[in-house]
């Protein structure tokens, strides 16, 4: 077992943000490519100081915590790493909730699916706290370009003695476990690895990056100018900042794109963070309406469930209809709590991404009539997500206006096919091939109502 000692300097305790959220403390990883059996995972902790309790020792107040890292699979711990932490101050009035430690223990696991289990266990009150996750190892070729995971900071400082937050090039990288962010927070940091360039000694070969922040989307926030950068060899190491302090709260992508021009490759790297002012605005607002459900009438509570539906499953939508108010409060409070993708984290995915999914379809398919949800285009989007491309033909003599989405990532590639019918304006769905969706394989009518047979069939 090993033993360190949390000291008192300030990369040692990192204030992000004030707790919106409770939790006993946040748990991340990045996986970094290893041996050819074996990938490098950094697991990230950031654990409060008032988890632990302080005792009186001398002039100060001391308090002990003990964590331990395991990565299970089947049942079976295949590797653990635990160590001691050791936190003084001189008042209790120095420490606040807002105060965090930051921890990572950095392993080398063999390929596979494993549960990493960490517990923070105060040695004075015997608490234990518990998290988990899951992450699939093996997926880095020694071959094609890649990039590694992203390390998220809000905190990056030169330094001249090595440590375990240290990188390659003299940089101490504080690791944010809860990827959440703040007003406080001008900027975010990003780290990543770069493999299998396209390396020739004999040349002054260079790749080219871009740092950017997308939505969900995957549309393009705030970026960084492409920067061109001498190939160090087949692999580079990737460290920038871009200034959050304008984006309003929300979830946001760090995307990192790396050019190989030589080669003719392109790879690109997520990592999912939240950006949580003060203020709470109105889509965090939102996500929190349950707390505040008894204020609702019972046609607000069926306009809250309206667009919830397309998430629902008919055992849901019956026990919503046959319920009364208190039953219909009760199913929309529980409602993505059973939704939630990690449970771990602070904020629920899934809640958070129907929003704002939710909050784009009544603003670009809504008219004077009818709610952008309530809409064929509006109901797809909530429900698949922005379309990979959209084809859009306009009306002409022969033909009505209508759209054709493609979603390259759904059950291998899918379509889904809206006419206006009317010609008011309002495109209606007349097939997909996704599964459990309307499909006409005669859909061609409905765009050219006055061809002929063989037209419409593309004969």
């Amino acid at each position: 077992m090993k033993t360190k000692t949390c000291l008192m300097a300030m990369i040692m305790f990192v204030s992000i943000i004030a707790p919106l959220f409770a939790a006993d403390f946040d748990l991340d990883y990045a996986v970094f490519r290893g041996s050819d059996n074996n990938d490098i995972v950094e697991v990230y902790l950031m654990i409060p100081r008032t988890l632990f309790e302080f005792s009186k020792v001398e002039n100060a107040y001391q308090s002990n915590g003990h964590v331990r890292i395991a990565f299970v699979q089947n049942d079976t711990i295949r590797d653990m790493q635990e160590w001691s932490i050791v936190d003084q101050t001189n008042e209790l009035t120095n420490i606040s909730d807002t105060q965090k430690i930051p921890e990572m223990v950095t392993l080398s696991i063999p390929e596979g699916r494993y549960r990493i289990i960490a517990i923070v266990m105060d040695l004075t009150s015997k608490k234990k706290y518990r998290k988990e996750k899951l992450v699939d190892l093996g997926k880095y070729s020694h071959s094609e370009l890649q990039i590694s995971d992203i390390q998220l900071s809000a905190q990056v400082s030169k330094t001249t003695t090595q440590n375990k937050f240290s990188k390659y090039f003299g940089y101490d990288i504080i690791p944010n476990a809860s990827n959440i962010y703040g007003s406080q927070n001008r900027n975010i940091y990003g780290f990543c690895e770069v493999y299998n360039l396209d390396y020739d000694k004999s040349s002054d070969g260079k790749y080219k990056v871009q740092y950017s922040i997308t939505d969900l989307n995957d549309n393009v926030v705030t970026s960084l100018d492409w920067m061109p950068k001498k190939k160090p060899g087949t692999s580079a190491v990737e460290l920038n900042s871009i200034d959050i302090q304008d984006l309003s709260s929300g979830l946001y992508n760090f995307k990192i794109t790396v050019v190989d021009e030589s080669a003719n490759q392109q790879s690109e790297s997520l990592k999912r963070f939240y950006i949580m002012k003060n203020d709470r605005e109105e889509l965090f607002t939102k996500t929190l309406e349950e707390a505040n459900l008894s204020a609702l009438t019972e046609k607000q509570l069926d306009e809250m469930f309206g667009p919830m539906k397309y998430y629902a499953i008919d055992k849901e939508i019956r026990r919503y209809r046959k319920s009364d108010i208190e039953g219909k409060r009760n199913i929309i409070s529980k409602f993505w709590i059973r939704r939630d993708p990690d449970p771990s984290t602070p904020i629920n995915e899934s809640q958070v991404e129907f929003q704002q999914r939710l909050q784009y379809v009544d603003g670009q398919f809504s008219s004077p009539r009818r709610k952008g949800w309530k809409t064929d285009l509006g109901r797809v989007f909530l429900i698949y997500g922005a379309p990979s491309e959209i084809e859009r033909y306009p009306s002409s003599i022969e033909s009505k206006p209508y759209q054709i989405w493609h979603y390259y990532e759904i059950e291998g590639g899918v379509q889904f096919i809206f006419v206006d019918k009317t010609g008011f304006g309002q495109m209606e769905l007349v097939h997909s091939t996704a599964r459990n969706e309307l499909q006409d394989y005669q859909w061609r009518r409905w765009v050219s109502p006055t061809s002929s047979s063989m037209d419409q069939y593309g004969y």
